[in-house]
């Protein structure tokens, strides 16, 4: 099978193992699995099962918000429940909800940025590392933006190879913000240190009391100088240099984050026991998140993640026969389509603390990670049999419940 980026490449399928099993080990003591998550989640000072200890861990609250909002019991209830029965057309679906939660630290890599400009004022961004669909390259541009105080739609960005710029680590393990990020604000910051160089003479200042505001280099009042301000446009400075470009570069190799971030997701189900069809009716993910830097990009790809998980829990297969693949087309492998997706919720755990710049965390990945395991145990709760394999098709839920009668 021709292959591709693809989100979070194994966590979802060892996560819904260990949250499928995790349930079923509450079943068996009679604890609610809520209230079992809670007993045995990290917390400050602990150390993860392969030894990592990380600052500022928000497991706890970033569940209890998830279960909350689907108003499981015990939990403060969810402000608008699905009445019984609606949307059905029986009532005797049977209905259940279910609970996953599981967390992603931020990977590491290596990137490079070069930024030129010239007297345009307009700067260009150059990286050997392409936005595979996710939104990362208006990030890095915004970072441009943000550190030399120019309009984000005024910022360019030319993609080269290594043979004009040193290797990158590219997309994967939800580093770019991370790592990238790190890069470009390094180059942005070393090409502002570069104009205020270049432009303290021109405005007849120390270098101390220049800044950028605007697409302008300025020198406003000081408690030395309350009445003196002058100001020159950006591209003006970088005239006056030799060539007529300022350019900076910065190279930075990143190393295991001392943090890591949550995802906590909770799912309400009806299953028809008559044939075993499984139908998602509310979904809730929660997400322990540091700054924002584009909250449109944010919510779409918490989203996207969410329906993709959708679908490997409920539809996505691939079917061998004597070593051959047997799922020839989308024909056979169904994804999701707006017909399938329930209503989702999202709840942001919204912090201030982030090992990406700005004090951000990475959310490209998190969210169709404990999918599946959320879903099922929801299937679980309520047709009171496990079904320990996906996808959850009809076909199977349908043999569990008759195992189960």
């Amino acid at each position: 099978v021709p292959k591709g980026h693809m989100r979070s490449p194994a966590k979802p399928q060892v996560v819904f193992a260990v949250e499928v099993h995790t349930d079923l080990i509450a079943r068996e003591l009679g604890i609610d699995s809520y209230q079992f998550r809670q007993m045995n989640l990290l917390r400050d000072g602990d150390a993860s099962p392969v030894g990592h200890v990380w600052q500022d861990i928000r497991a706890e609250e970033t569940l209890r918000r998830a279960a909350e909002t689907i108003g499981w019991q015990g939990v403060r209830p969810h402000p608008n429940p699905l009445p019984e029965g609606e949307g059905t057309d029986s009532e005797e679906k049977l209905t259940g909800r279910g609970l996953a939660i599981t967390d992603l630290s931020q990977g590491v890599g290596r990137f490079a940025a070069k930024i030129s400009m010239n007297s345009s004022g307009r700067p260009t961004l150059r990286m050997a590392f392409w936005d595979t669909g996710t939104g990362s390259h208006t990030v890095l541009r915004q970072m441009v933006a943000q550190e030399l105080s120019v309009p984000v739609d005024e910022v360019d960005i030319e993609l080269l190879d290594t043979s004009e710029m040193p290797f990158s680590s590219g997309s994967g393990g939800t580093r770019v913000t991370y790592t990238a990020g790190q890069s470009v604000v390094g180059a942005a910051r070393e090409l502002r240190r570069k104009l205020i160089r270049e432009a303290a003479p021109l405005l007849d200042t120390p270098e101390e009391d220049v800044t950028l505001q605007s697409g302008r280099v300025v020198v406003g009042p000081s408690p030395l100088r309350p009445a003196y301000y002058r100001t020159i446009n950006i591209g003006e400075v970088v005239a006056h240099v030799g060539d007529g470009t300022i350019e900076a570069e910065y190279e930075f190799a990143s190393e295991p984050p001392d943090m890591t971030s949550f995802c906590a997701q909770a799912a309400e189900v009806e299953v028809d026991p008559e044939t075993g069809q499984v139908t998602v009716k509310r979904f809730v993910t929660a997400h322990d998140v540091g700054a924002i830097l584009n909250p449109l990009m944010h919510q779409g790809q918490v989203e996207g993640g969410v329906i993709q998980g959708l679908g490997y829990a409920l539809m996505e297969e691939l079917l061998t026969e004597d070593g051959q693949i047997s799922t020839l087309s989308f024909g056979d492998y169904k994804i999701p389509t707006s017909a399938d997706i329930p209503e989702l919720v999202t709840v942001l755990v919204e912090g201030n603390n982030g090992p990406a710049p700005y004090r951000s965390k990475g959310i490209g990945e998190s969210a169709n990670i404990p999918v599946a395991a959320a879903i099922a145990n929801a299937v679980t709760d309520a047709i009171g049999t496990p079904v320990t394999s996906l996808p959850l098709t009809a076909e199977k839920v349908l043999r569990a419940i008759r195992a189960g009668a």
